[in-house]
């Protein structure tokens, strides 16, 4: 007994010997193939099943991670409002819109005019004016309001330039979790067509030992059924796949948004430099730079207000005509021109609004109080994120590393248990519960290095340094 016993576990080492850690466990060659139907409890069923297999259509988009982030900031419809509000805030920022440009127009105007009505008139005039005017004017002096009101329009144009550009990062941080799950799913897929390839060989073992007689008709049944759940399993993996894609797809924008598909392996890259990234939120994180330029800009308000307590002096000059004609409308087209000249300084002094500028000048301030808070607010999350996102990196990155190792011992144990199982030292199920360590441990170290790597992309995001060069360096 011990002799057959040594037999058989120099055949499982020879098994275990050979260099294909990283293949898929395969029962040893000589076995017949698997027959289109098999004979159980007296009815013959099928051992194959047709799973769709939800692929991307012919034509589809194979992008890079950075070609995906590249196509979304051209084509996601939220992106462009985004745009071209920074643009419009660009547009509003120039002189002329903070009052510095002088202000030339023209006017013209038709007057009728009748005198002498009633019985005891004793007689009726008509005129009809008619005046021409072109004049301009400028502001000499206005308390500092102009200036305000520039700063101001430069704050908000760097405030929407850099909300922009926060939008653009959380557009990209959302299509690479996206591919990221895309290279996900792809992975939980093929970890269950592995398990499919172990369960089909097994239902070979299992109906070959039927055939000869050496196994019971319970074990190629358990054997089938366990196939069909690893292909259920497969299908749903398959689905959650495409439900993957059409996600990126939607983000890109694509008309067809399941017509996309990412070939981005699920690895993980050099670890990054978390400290420095945890540095740079205080000075890069994008909302918190935004609220401070919102300081600024309510700020340059306060300064517009105050600019209304102080005198202002606005020069105008003009040209014009005046053409009298007699007779009330219509004229007895028979006019007299009156050229005129005219300039002056307009000189205005504000005395009393009942405390209206008081109240603007109160809210104002409320505003920039309200930015300070708000800022402060946005960097204790910053950083709280930051630590947060640290944590998972370092974390998901070492969990990853003992989930690679666990699953390089697990493959080795169904390879063993494959050879146990044909040299009878182990059951059916002992395979199955090996079989299925296999499958979790697969899925787990998946897991750990989609969340370590997304967490890395938090944290750029965090710092403001997820636009910078490409997404796929550390």
């Amino acid at each position: 007994m011990r002799s057959v016993l040594a037999a058989r576990v120099a055949a499982v080492v020879l098994v275990v010997a050979g260099p294909a850690a990283a293949q898929v466990p395969r029962v040893p060659e000589g076995l017949p193939p698997l027959p289109e139907t098999i004979v159980l409890y007296g009815e013959r069923l099928p051992t194959g099943a047709d799973l769709p297999a939800l692929a991307p259509p012919p034509g589809a988009r194979v992008l890079t991670l950075d070609e995906a982030v590249a196509l979304a900031r051209v084509l996601n419809a939220g992106q462009q409002v985004s745009d071209l509000e920074a643009l419009r805030a660009a547009t509003d920022r120039t002189r002329s819109n903070a009052g510095y440009a002088p202000v030339v127009d023209a006017s013209a105007g038709l007057t009728g005019e009748q005198t002498g009505f009633g019985r005891d008139s004793t007689g009726s005039n008509g005129r009809t004016t008619l005046t021409a005017t072109v004049g301009g004017g400028i502001t000499l002096l206005d308390g500092g309001g102009r200036a305000a009101a520039f700063r101001r329009l430069d704050a908000d144009a760097r405030r929407f330039a850099i909300l922009a550009d926060a939008d653009a990062e959380a557009l990209a941080l959302a299509v690479a979790a996206a591919v990221l799950d895309v290279a996900r799913q792809r992975a939980l897929a093929d970890a269950v067509e592995e398990a499919v390839t172990v369960s089909t060989d097994r239902l070979r073992l299992a109906a070959a030992e039927v055939r000869i007689g050496t196994a019971a008709e319970v074990d190629a049944a358990l054997a089938l059924s366990d196939l069909n759940a690893d292909r259920a399993r497969l299908l749903r993996a398959r689905v959650a796949l495409a439900g993957a894609r059409a996600t990126l797809g939607g983000l890109l924008g694509l008309p067809d948004p399941d017509a996309v598909d990412v070939r981005e392996p699920l690895v993980l890259g050099p670890p990054p430099d978390t400290d420095s990234l945890a540095a740079a939120v205080v000075a890069g994180n994008r909302e918190v730079r935004a609220l401070g330029v919102a300081r600024e800009a309510a700020e340059a308000v306060v300064d517009e207000i105050r600019s209304l307590y102080r005198p202002s002096v606005r020069a105008t000059a003009g040209l014009g005509v005046t053409a009298f004609d007699g007779g009330f409308l219509p004229p007895a087209f028979d006019p007299g021109l009156t050229p005129r000249l005219q300039a002056g300084l307009t000189l205005s002094v504000p005395l009393f609004d009942g405390g209206e500028r008081r109240r603007q000048l109160d809210v104002a301030d409320l505003r920039i109080r309200q930015a300070d808070a708000s800022r402060r607010d946005a960097l204790a999350r910053a950083r709280a994120d930051a630590a947060r996102a640290v944590a998972a990196v370092e974390g998901q990155r070492a969990l990853a590393a003992l989930e690679a190792g666990n699953e390089a011992v697990a493959r080795q144990n169904v390879r063993v248990a494959l050879a146990q199982l044909r040299l009878g030292v182990i059951t059916p199920l002992d395979l199955r519960q090996v079989q299925l360590a296999l499958v979790d441990a697969q899925a787990r170290r998946v897991e750990a290095t989609f969340q370590a790597r997304l967490a890395e992309f938090e944290l750029r995001l965090l710092a403001g340094d997820l636009l910078g060069g490409t997404l796929l360096a550390p």
